[in-house]
């Protein structure tokens, strides 16, 4: 007789509900388990009143303190890859509760009453589940799953919880759903997510959680550019000794533990130095002689992954492979032995799931010598006949794609024919920007996909150190491959993983399940992975630290930021930066600080981290290029800079070597990569400080021979310097004026009330003696502070904030800024204004001010729809704030004038009737991805004047950078001429001449043509912007009323 159980009430949910990202809640932690009847470790039954009257609502899967689990029951006839997984669930029930579940095949002890059912609806035990027609509609299907509880599903149980997958990865991602919302991060490994612990877990009743068939079919992972950093780490942590295989089960155990918990199935596997189907066997004689599929191999195809090589490693044999054992040129003059080396990769991979690459590109990333279509075509057409004689199937049953990759992507677009049967694979441009989709209209039956990159090595400079990654954008590509149909394949190259986990993760969920994400859920989807990885308290705030960073980081990659990146001295550039970064810094501390010691190390790995080192990076190139700005200039703080720069470029090492000594070194070498001072497109041997200035305090600064007449001879332990200029008073220097000598008297640019609300005047020590100092000037002329003292060291350098009071100022002219120094130094400044009236009561819009109009595109006067047709903000988007683009994607081109369109009204006080002022349109770093014959276009049109159409990216291709000698020869492939300065600025600005007219309201049009333009600022120059030069990001927005 099997054991009376008894029913217990009132278990509340007693912990934070955790989702699994996208998906709907199905797993709760109740409590008040009461387990003073259970007779088996196997049978367990409990009820909850805390929301309901209803009892049986939970379905308990575990209970501390009953030392209870539900037993799983699989079918021995399912693929093992499934019993694996099983495993793994039991293992993380046991790690959240403590008690580990049993697991039977094919049936169950006869006292156990309750069991969590596995399989898929091909084996004969989910046959036999009791009104099992779900199940049924999943045959077929790819990657699908169905959980539900059910009664009495089979003889002698009296419930069960079934867990149904159409196949072994739907069974598999069915069971990583259910660990996920029990608290088990995919990167509990890979990152230090702490497993929270529970005394129950229990699954809703009355919930059914099912997924149909995935966004796209094939999600991978591509470890490459793993030097230094993964295989160091590797090799260290399995203690492989120089020249032998670092990356073998031990690791990849792990890391298709982590594909399969982030639902991502195909894998490139690392390639630099490692052969993954060779590793692990003895190959002291040189490989075997017969295809024998080494261990690595065989346990992706047990875990459920499928394998793959990289764009240029076909037919399931990598270069090192090639490197070792290759006879003979790489090329098709060589075509007997290549055919028997692809041979043996075919035959190699037999039986075990695998998606060829098929094409063939030179040896080691470079373009095939001698290429041509036909000649690619022949090969691949030699290749698809290996795989077919190999493998004794239908060709067209075979998984193959062909990777259009850099040069190949240029073959493309001049015709080359890829088969029917063959998924086409198009490539972003290796900075997050795709190139091509399946192109609309054209049917290719084995469809097309994405290779996209967060890491890269290669031109215009590699970046593969940390995360700079805009998760807003990478939705924002990769929705429009998905509109395009482009689903086939979508895989990441994702360096070393670390510390990019969370833009990987975020692009395996996109392809994953593209409807749970739309139009700005990036923001939601960092609340929801933030509370999984370190608990719901702090999620919000730290969802918004994410969100900043991911803008932040990607305005500029991190290995690109250099001295002379950010301004010193336009719209204090330099200073909003660090602010801003220091900001998130901060904020990421205070919650570092506050959460359990458990979870800091993930905290810190995953976002800590990544604010220190980016905040300390951009610090020590800001303050290098203040110690050589200020050196230039005569001011002793020069020193005090080069201090700072050389203070935080040792910082750095501690940062990395904190990281790595971290749990015990656990992550040792993960860091390794070096990312100060670049000095080509490939990173330095090691980090380099970048160069700093010096000068001597000791003497004061003078300018020559005594000469009064000439203004020559001016001894001062005083510098005073302004904003918009890097001239330097008293005394003329290179840069007060062009000729050196006779210079005027200095004069800042003019103020208006609605330009930016202060100037700043800095006054610097420049000698040996502590100077006391004062300021006079009009009384509507507000100077704050009007007097210091400067210090030998520059410790009391003072910047001094120049505002206008406008109800008393006058309605033109000039204050005079004078300045006197106790040791007899004396400055005058001008300071002119403009009092310009303020715009009519009833205008709404941006005005005019320092002779600009600065937008931010989502602040938009009017947005005007058309049909189905409309521009969307994207917030988050970009450097500064957003961007608005036309939705839905699709093939529409718009005869201008005619779609939908965004209106921008401003204010200006100058007529400009025969003067051509500059619209600055700043768009996204966006390709021709539908075709030369197809470019992208929008209408811009001011108040009531013809628009204009305009085609922003140039169609002329950049070619071959070995064909520019100032490039390494490597292929770019087909993007547009001016591309690299493109993606080094992360934007585009489309640039028109205009008049306005007669000064007051005038009105900028947007008109919608085509889609995958996203608009971030718009930008009008009256020659205020030009007269400032130089800046990375522009101006701030203008004064909106």
């Amino acid at each position: 007789m099997v054991g009376i159980v008894k029913l217990i009430a009132g278990c509340a949910l007693g912990a934070t509900l955790v989702a699994g990202l996208g998906e709907k809640r199905v797993i709760v932690f109740p409590s008040n388990i009461d387990s003073t009847t259970t007779t088996s470790s196997d049978q367990q039954v409990f009820s909850s009143t805390s929301n309901s009257d209803k009892q049986h609502d939970h379905f308990l899967i575990s209970s501390r303190s009953s030392d209870y689990s539900a037993p799983l029951l699989l079918s021995s006839k399912d693929d093992i890859a499934i019993h694996i997984a099983a495993q793994s669930f039991a293992h993380d029930v046991y790690r959240v509760t403590g008690v580990r579940p049993h697991i039977y095949n094919d049936s169950l002890p006869h006292h156990v009453e309750r069991a969590i059912v596995v399989g898929t609806p091909q084996n004969g035990l989910i046959k036999h589940i009791r009104d099992n027609e779900y199940s049924d509609e999943l045959i077929g299907k790819w990657e699908s799953y169905d959980i539900r509880v059910t009664d009495e599903p089979l003889h002698n149980v009296d419930q069960g919880l079934i867990v149904v997958g159409s196949d072994r990865r739907g069974a598999i991602y069915a069971l990583y759903t259910l660990t996920e919302q029990m608290g088990v991060s995919p990167f509990h490994f890979w990152s230090d997510v702490p497993v929270r612990p529970q005394e129950a877990i229990a699954y809703l009743s009355s919930e059914v959680l099912s997924h149909g068939e995935p966004t796209v079919k094939y999600r991978g992972l591509f470890i490459n550019d793993e030097h230094p950093a993964l295989w160091s780490w590797a090799a260290q942590r399995y203690k492989v000794r120089w020249g032998e295989p670092a990356f073998l089960p031990d690791m990849y155990e792990m890391w298709f533990d982590m594909m399969l918990r982030l639902r991502s199935n195909y894998f490139w596997p690392a390639m630099y130095a490692s052969m993954f189907d060779i590793d692990g066997l003895n190959v002291t004689n040189g490989f075997p002689k017969e295809p024998i599929a080494g261990p690595n191999q065989v346990l992706a195809n047990n875990m459920g992954i499928v394998m793959g090589t990289s764009h240029h490693e076909p037919m399931a044999r990598n270069k090192p492979e090639w490197d070792r054992e290759g006879k003979g040129a790489w090329d098709w003059t060589n075509k007997d032995f290549m055919v028997d080396w692809w041979t043996y990769g075919a035959e190699r991979a037999k039986d075990k799931e695998t998606l060829f690459t098929l094409g063939m590109r030179g040896d080691g990333d470079m373009p095939l010598t001698g290429a041509s279509n036909e000649l690619v075509e022949n090969i691949t057409s030699t290749q698809q006949d290996i795989l077919a004689k190999t493998h004794g199937k239908d060709i067209n049953d075979i998984p193959q794609m062909w990777c259009m990759y850099k040069e190949v992507a240029e073959y493309y677009l001049k015709g080359l024919k890829v088969p029917d049967n063959v998924i086409t694979l198009f490539a972003d441009d290796n900075w997050g920007n795709i190139m091509t989709v399946q192109p609309p209209g054209k049917d290719h039956k084995a469809g097309s996909g994405i290779y996209y990159h967060v890491d890269y090595v290669g031109m215009p400079r590699a970046y593969k150190w940390i995360n700079t990654i805009n998760l807003v954008k990478t939705w924002e590509q990769m929705t429009i491959a998905a509109a395009f149909n482009t689903t086939s394949i979508w895989i990441l190259n994702i360096g070393s993983l670390k510390p990019l986990e969370l833009p990987a993760e975020h692009f395996l969920h996109l392809a994953w399940d593209l409807d749970a994400w739309p139009i700005n859920s990036v923001e939601r989807y960092l609340e929801l992975w933030a509370e999984r990885e370190f608990g719901g308290e702090t999620s919000k705030d730290v969802a918004d630290i994410m969100m900043k960073y991911s803008m932040y980081a990607s305005r500029r990659k991190a290995e690109l930021v250099n001295s002379t990146t950010w301004s010193l001295n336009n719209y204090e550039e330099a200073e909003r930066v660090l602010d801003e970064w220091q900001s998130i810094t901060d904020r990421a501390a205070k919650i570092y600080k506050g959460l359990p010691e458990d979870t800091k190390p993930a905290f810190y790995q995953q976002v800590y981290m990544l604010c220190l080192m980016q905040t300390n990076l951009n610090k020590l190139y800001v303050s290098a290029e203040r110690s050589n700005l200020y050196a230039q200039q005569g001011r002793n703080s020069a020193n005090l800079y080069a201090k700072q720069a050389i203070d935080a470029f040792f910082h750095d090492a501690e940062l990395t070597d904190t990281f790595h000594q971290m749990l015990d070194g656990k992550w040792d070498h993960m860091l390794d990569q070096a990312h100060i001072g670049w000095n080509s497109w490939l990173e330095p041997i090691k980090d380099i400080m970048p160069p700093v200035s010096f000068n001597n305090p000791s003497v004061p600064a003078r300018e020559g021979i005594p000469i009064p007449e000439l203004g020559y001879g001016v001894i001062t332990n005083i510098r005073v310097t302004y904003e918009n200029s890097k001239g330097s008073w008293p005394g003329n220097t290179a840069f007060n004026c062009p000729q050196g000598e006779h210079c005027h008297t200095p004069e800042l640019l003019p103020m208006d009330p609605f330009g930016a609300k202060s100037r700043w005047i800095d006054v610097g020590s420049a000698g040996p003696k502590s100077t006391s100092w004062k300021v006079t000037s009009e009384d509507w002329l507000i100077v704050e502070p009007r007097h210091g003292k400067t210090k030998k060291d520059g410790s009391l350098d003072t910047r001094i904030r120049v505002s206008v009071d406008w109800d008393k100022a006058p309605e033109d002219g000039h204050a005079t800024f004078y300045l006197t120094a106790s040791d007899g130094s004396e400055v005058t400044i001008l300071v002119p204004i403009n009092k310009r009236p303020a715009p009519p009561k009833e205008f709404k819009g941006h005005v005019e001010g320092d002779g600009y109009v600065a937008i931010e595109a989502g602040h938009v006067s009017s947005n005007s729809s058309k049909e189905e047709y409309a521009f969307h903000e994207m917030i988050g988007y970009g450097r500064t704030r957003s961007g608005l683009e036309m939705f839905p994607r699709t093939t529409q081109n718009f005869t201008i004038g005619q779609g939908p369109k965004l209106t921008y009204d401003i204010w200006t006080f100058d007529d400009s009737n025969e003067e051509y002022v500059e619209i600055n349109v700043q768009i996204g770093p966006a390709l021709n991805f539908l075709g030369a014959n197809n470019t992208l276009a929008f209408g811009l049109q001011v108040d009531d004047q013809a628009p204009k159409i305009i085609n922003p990216i140039p169609t002329e291709p950049l070619g071959f950078a070995r064909d520019r000698v100032e490039n390494k020869p490597v292929a770019i492939g087909a993007v547009p001429k001016d591309w690299i300065e493109i993606v080094k600025n992360e934007i585009r600005d489309v640039k028109t001449m205009v008049k306005l007219g007669e000064a007051g309201k005038h009105t900028i049009t947007i008109w919608g043509m085509t889609t995958g333009l996203a608009f971030e600022r718009i930008l009008v120059d009256f020659g205020g912007i030009k007269e400032r030069g130089y800046s990375y990001l522009g101006p701030p927005e203008s004064v909106i009323v």
